[in-house]
This record gives structure tokens, sequence and C-alpha cells, in this order.
């Protein structure tokens, strides 16, 4: 167990390090562009949308929710543990979000790690964060606020797992957690950078 679980960390964290913003910038600017010295300076899907439009912005964030998911899901099965999240799942999902903020290819300076805790929340909470999912695209329709729509599907999907699903006070906590630490990250970035508050992405 000590080796599945050194293994969920070390290949949880290089999932979740891949730069998917970073990369896409490059990709879709006319020159090697770096993500986070423009637009509000995050290299997350929001912001990719925002300077390349949302054809990217939705592909980065899709990437950056798979990161967190498959983090989870890849561990639980060799955890052979398919009916309830394993230990080395959860450890995998916390890596892969520390990749994402600490990425070792940027210099350890990455995205919030809103979207990968998304994928590590859906993974966690599958059926709270399905439920969840049609209203939360139509907040994001309606609002195009990226932190509005990521907080109603963590605190929702929480109560009803709670509530409804009869997910522990372990795993409540788990999610809980992940969703302060966004909000820590998120809040230290928008301090560090002086951005406004509406600035926000994943």
């Amino acid at each position: 167990m000590l080796l599945l679980s050194g293994a969920a960390v070390l290949l949880g964290y290089l999932l979740g390090s891949l730069p998917t913003a970073y990369l896409v910038a490059q990709k879709a600017g006319d020159t090697l562009a770096d993500i986070r010295l423009s637009g509000d300076g995050n290299a997350g899907a929001a912001n990719v949308s925002r300077i390349f439009g949302p054809r990217w912005g939705i592909f980065v964030g899709v990437v950056d929710i798979a990161k967190g998911f498959f983090a989870v899901l890849v561990f639980n099965a060799l955890a052979s543990s398919w009916d309830a999240v394993s230990g080395v799942g959860l450890l995998s999902g916390v890596a892969a979000m520390a990749g994402h903020i600490w990425p070792v290819w940027l210099r350890f300076r990455g995205g919030r790690g809103a979207a990968t805790a998304l994928g590590v929340t859906a993974a966690v909470l599958t059926g709270p964060v399905l439920l969840v999912a049609l209203p939360a695209m139509g907040i994001l329709w309606r609002t195009r606020s990226t932190t509005l729509t990521l907080a109603f599907v963590y605190i929702s999907s929480i109560i009803l797992a709670r509530m409804f699903f009869d997910a522990s006070w372990g795993i409540i906590c788990y999610c809980v957690g992940i969703f302060i630490t966004v909000g820590a990250v998120h809040f230290w970035s928008l301090k560090f950078r002086g951005r406004p508050v509406e600035s926000v992405s994943a």
C-alpha cells in the first residue's frame, strides 16, 4: 500500500502538472505566448477563452477537469475500489490539484486549480455532480462567471451528497477541503497579482 500511495502522489502530480492552458496559448497564438502574462494572468480555461476564444477555453477546461477525474479513477481501479473511493484515489486527486497549481514545468506557477478540483469532486461525488451539471451550465450561460458556477457545483454537490447519497463525513470533509483550497489559492493569487475579484478563471 505504501508503494501504491507513493505512485498515487507522483503520477497524480505529473498528470495534474500538464500545463494545458500554457500549451494551448502557444498553439493558438500567432507567436509563442505565455498565457500567464496576458489577461488576468491565470493559466486556466477562462483566461484562454477570454484571449483566444471559447473553443480553446472549452478544450482547456475539459482537459483540466479530466486530469483530476482520472487521477482519482485510475488509483481507485488499482486499489480495486470501484464501489467506494479509495484512500490512494483521494491522495492522487490532491496531488493532481497540486500539480496544476504548482507545475514543475512552469517553475511552480500554474493555474488556480479550480477545473482540476472539479474533476476530483466529480470522481468522488459523481452522482451529485451529475445532478447539478445542467443547472450549473445554465448559471454559466446566464452569468458568464466561472467563479459563481464552480462555487455552485462545489457547494450544492457536497450538500446533496450528504443529504441524499449518504456520503461519509470523511468524504464530505475532503471535498470541503478541496473547495477551501481553491478559494484560498484564488484569493492569494488576486492579492499577489493585484487582480480584481471579477477576473476569475479555472
